[in-house]
């Protein structure tokens, strides 16, 4: 569900940079002023980084890695937007006019927010610490994470056949992910990292690919056990830009295959590690939160997540027996994809190509494709995904059921985000106040849907 923000943004947003040395004893400060080093960057979604990057090896001379975002800021509102980071230069002598100084308390000048220094007092604490605690977000703090991804990537990079060397820049961080791009010549490679939480998507994104080469990323090198992949560049298309409505109706048809290709290989899925889910544990769930909204433990926003419960309360019974009439169609569990936004699927030679397995879980196959939009939107799309299925149940049971799945798997997703993600989040920081805020969007999203299916009970 995570997307950048569609609304219309000034031009820049200001951006201040907490950036420490590779031993992270001292801090990047601006000769002269003392202040940390200040940026003008595109207001683009905060964890998409790449410019930021740019511009500070370009204007300081040194290769940073961003660990966190520390305040979001808002360019409509001229709030400035603060990260965290630290230098990966071999080195890390800076441009003139920077000069490192001892961490400490760092300035930002009488103009700008006091929420700027509460929170840099906070990480500097944080990273000044004797030992850090391990977190399941390990590229957030400087204990040589960065380096050893570094050395992994080198290690698993073909040299050019000119010579030329690997350039290796930051693109996206936040608790999530964490995404490289890697270039040299005509060549670009991604690396991506995954959290702890969601530790089953590099065998799951190997899986696939070992069984559907066709309409999966094409993998450099993986390692399990750190949450890495190196894959080669997809290009630039995907299926959100894509204006083919062919296009649209393939990547429905893949969905089913690849989901027909595990439909109860419980020894296949069994061996990925997934979360198993069942309509029942959603009506389970929906029912504690709805008699006592407190349970949901949203830090953030409890008054949004309530009103949303108290949309779905009356609707119940009706849930219910919906979940009893789509477990009725009598399709399998098997993988679902759990976040295959249209920016997922990107097009290779013509063809969809599936990525970002970090939500997947076995559960009902409706569910994946009911996550883009326009598959929710058109029936020509969703009666290309269904005729896969249509050895199960007749045309007109599949329409029905896909229309009673729509709440069900709005409903999913909300349990999966407060039970899986919210919980290893950093709070308040900005990636906690984004993700627990999917989670009432979400309920409202199930609500909306209980409006507009009829006659499907």
């Amino acid at each position: 569900m995570p997307t950048a923000p569609l609304s219309p943004t000034p031009e820049t947003i200001a951006v201040y940079l907490l950036l420490l040395d590779r031993d992270g004893r001292r801090m990047l400060v601006r000769e002269g002023s003392g202040l940390a080093p200040l940026f003008q960057v595109a207001p683009a979604f905060y964890p998409e980084v790449e410019e930021l990057v740019e511009r500070v090896r370009a204007e300081c001379g040194l290769d940073i890695a961003v660990l966190r975002c520390l305040e979001e800021g808002d360019a409509n509102e001229g709030r400035p937007r603060m990260y965290s980071a630290v230098c990966v230069s071999e080195d890390d002598k800076p441009s003139s006019g920077f000069g490192w100084t001892a961490l400490d308390e760092p300035s930002f000048g009488e103009d700008a927010p006091e929420s700027l220094t509460r929170m840099a007092q906070l990480e500097v604490e944080r990273m000044s610490a004797n030992s850090l605690p391990e977190s399941p977000v390990p590229w957030d703090s400087p204990t040589g994470w960065h380096e050893r991804a570094l050395r992994w990537i080198e290690s698993n990079l073909s040299p050019d056949p000119t010579g030329q060397p690997w350039r290796i820049a930051q693109i996206r961080s936040w608790s999530i992910s964490s995404v490289s791009r890697l270039t040299c010549a005509d060549r670009r490679l991604y690396f991506k990292a995954s959290p702890r939480y969601f530790a089953s998507e590099v065998a799951v994104t190997r899986d696939v690919a070992d069984r559907f080469p066709e309409v999966s990323p094409q993998l450099v090198a993986v390692e399990p056990d750190e949450g890495w992949m190196l894959m080669e560049d997809l290009g630039d298309l995907t299926l959100s830009k894509a204006d083919d409505p062919e296009l649209w109706r393939e990547t429905m048809r893949t969905i089913a295959r690849v989901q027909q290709g595990y439909a109860n290989d419980w020894r296949a899925l069994d061996a990925l590690n997934l979360e198993r889910r069942t309509t029942g544990a959603i009506v389970d769930a929906l029912a504690d939160w709805t008699q006592d909204p407190s349970r949901a433990a949203l830090r953030m926003f409890p008054e949004e997540n309530q009103a949303a419960l108290g949309r779905l309360e009356p609707s119940l019974g009706r849930i219910e027996s919906m979940a009893r009439r789509l477990e009725e169609l009598g399709l399998p569990q098997t993988l679902e994809h759990g976040d295959l936004d249209s920016t997922n699927v990107f097009i290779r030679n013509g063809a969809p190509v599936l990525m970002d397995w970090s939500d997947a879980c076995v559960s009902h196959p409706f569910y994946t494709p009911l996550t883009p939009a326009q598959a929710r939107r058109y029936p020509e799309f969703v009666d290309a995904y269904l005729r896969e299925w249509a050895y199960h149940a007749s045309m007109e049971s599949l329409r029905r059921g896909f229309e009673i799945a729509k709440p069900l798997a709005a409903l999913e997703s909300a349990f999966h985000y407060r039970r899986n993600i919210v919980p290893y989040l950093s709070y308040p920081y900005p990636d906690f106040r984004t993700l627990e805020r999917y989670i009432p969007a979400l309920l409202d999203m199930a609500a909306d849907a209980l409006e507009f299916v009829k006659g499907a009970e």
